[in-house]
């Protein structure tokens, strides 16, 4: 797993077919996972069902504001939201934090050098100390030391006087601290924490991408209900026109027309109320994809989807593989399995192998024990060290933690297994109640349409009153607004349930980069 690709800033999409221009021709991704369109992709199953549950009609976009595509939004937000930037940062420190384990058993060169001046009973003594050390930690748990020390010491008046010594340690622990398991452990750990940090990396891009979708799909029904709204005030005041002419020509009292003048008062107070609706939606949207708040925009897709149906297995097995908070919790488990390891390990009586060997000499000048050094002879030593703890309770609750925390990480595993499943259960029901609700909520509109037709006609031929057609158009603007809900809505589970499966990137067809 990879973060978006990047020219400018933390992250950007790569779609099927090129840059962002190749995005306006792209069908607006809002099936909820990949293998709706490509039903091979994944686990999860979902097909066509039927025609579309809407077709809402589309509207042209304001002068001076730029039309603004869902896939071009997402594309925005995943270069500019200030989110995912921080999460980006943060990988820096984790992928530094994993250099640094990955290091464990190279080798390390230390350097120390001292000097000094002093007078003493009027002597005049100065002294300088080199001392390059080699150490080097093995897999095996074993740690070797070879250094280097040189002195030397002037006094003024007397002879300079110069030491070198040249050393070489092993200590190879035995049982406590020996072993591969035990030595790699803590770079074990740290490799599944990166893969940890990924899934969380992953997590944080779904979110956001689900945040700024819906929050497009909320700008894109506000306007829809900024144009119900203004359809309903022309209705209203083409109502009133009419009440004009029939009272001109005597069919109808002039009381009736006071009917449609309230109408056209309450459409013009939900005008307005639509109209700040829409600009609330305009500036959340603005927020997410970090653009500037002044910016005038215009979500250009049509609110329509297509009926789908989604297999509740093959949700059920994308999710597990692939849902991050889920995969979390088993790589808790993994590291936790690790730790009661180290653990039981420490508890082991201390035995290891001791191992040294040392040359030292001493000449008149520090430069001259260099010469000297391969020619006296080697010291050497081996041995043994046995450190038997009895009684020392610290070193049982390291276990005792270890075992505790592998048992409530399982546990959790458990837990988050179980509300995984009922989250995609949710989820898939959600969706098909949606789907359904969409469908009718889309005959009640027509139905209603055709209701208010009816309705004009018999008011033009004196068989009904303004309160009826009232009525009609106030059912009709109703019905319209609960499509639009229902569509959007629908829409919308399709995305959360995207999310709930850990499969949006995969729709929106975003690799993430290192």
């Amino acid at each position: 797993m990879s973060p978006p690709e990047q020219t400018k800033g933390p992250a950007r999409a790569e779609p099927l077919g090129g840059g962002p221009a190749a995005w306006r021709h792209l069908a607006a991704p809002m099936l909820a996972f990949a293998l709706l369109a490509l039903p091979a992709a994944g686990p999860a199953s979902a097909q066509s069902h039927g025609r579309a549950p809407a077709q809402l009609p589309g509207q042209e976009a304001p002068a001076g504001a730029a039309a603004l595509s869902l896939p071009e939004a997402v594309y925005l937000g995943l270069r500019n939201n200030r989110v995912i930037r921080s999460e980006y940062l943060q990988r820096v420190a984790d992928r530094f934090a994993l250099r640094v384990e990955e290091s464990r058993f190279t080798p390390r060169l230390d350097i120390a050098a001292t000097t000094n001046r002093s007078r003493s009973a009027g002597v005049n003594t100065t002294a300088a100390r080199l001392g390059p050390v080699l150490s080097w930690d093995a897999p095996t748990g074993a740690r070797l030391n070879f250094g280097w020390q040189a002195a030397q010491t002037n006094i003024r008046g007397q002879p300079g006087n110069g030491a070198g010594n040249l050393s070489f340690e092993l200590v190879q622990p035995l049982l406590a601290g020996a072993g591969i398991d035990y030595a790699t452990a803590p770079l074990r750990i740290a490799r599944i924490s990166e893969q940890n940090a990924r899934l969380r990396v992953k997590q944080t891009v779904s979110e956001q991408v689900t945040s700024i979708v819906l929050a497009y799909r909320t700008l894109l029904q506000s306007q829809e209900q900024l144009r119900i709204a203004e359809d309903g005030l022309r209705r209203a005041r083409e109502l009133v026109e009419v009440n004009r002419l029939l009272i001109a020509a005597g069919r109808l009292a002039q009381v009736e027309i006071v009917q449609s003048e309230a109408s056209v008062a309450q459409q013009e107070l939900a005008l307005l109320a639509a109209q700040n609706a829409n600009e609330e939606a305009r500036l959340a949207l603005l927020v997410l994809i970090a653009a500037d708040p002044a910016s005038r925009i215009w979500a250009a897709d049509r609110p329509s989807a297509p009926s789908v149906r989604v297999d509740l297995q093959r949700a059920l097995a994308t999710a597990y593989a692939n849902q991050p908070a889920y995969l979390g919790q088993l790589f808790n488990i993994e590291i936790n399995r690790i730790n009661l390891d180290a653990a039981r390990n420490q508890r082991l009586w201390e035995l290891n192998i001791v191992a040294g060997a040392g040359q030292q000499a001493t000449r008149r000048n520090v430069l001259d024990t260099v010469d000297a050094l391969r020619q006296v002879r080697s010291d050497f030593n081996i041995g043994l060290q046995l450190n038997i703890p009895i009684g020392y309770l610290a070193r049982e609750q390291l276990e005792v933690n270890a075992t505790t925390a592998l048992r409530q990480s399982e546990l959790a595993a458990e837990q988050a297994r179980d509300a995984l499943r009922k989250s995609v259960e949710d989820g898939v029901r959600n969706v098909e109640t949606q789907r359904r609700q969409a469908e009718l909520a889309r005959r009640a509109r027509e139905l209603a349409r055709q209701q208010l037709e009816v309705e004009l006609a018999r008011l033009q031929a004196g068989r009904s009153s303004n309160f009826q057609v009232v009525s009609f158009q106030s059912a009709l603007q109703q019905a319209e607004s609960a499509e639009l809900g229902a569509v959007i809505a629908y829409l919308n589970a399709l995305n959360q349930l995207d999310l709930v499966l850990g499969t949006v990137l995969e729709t929106w067809q975003i690799t993430l980069n290192e």
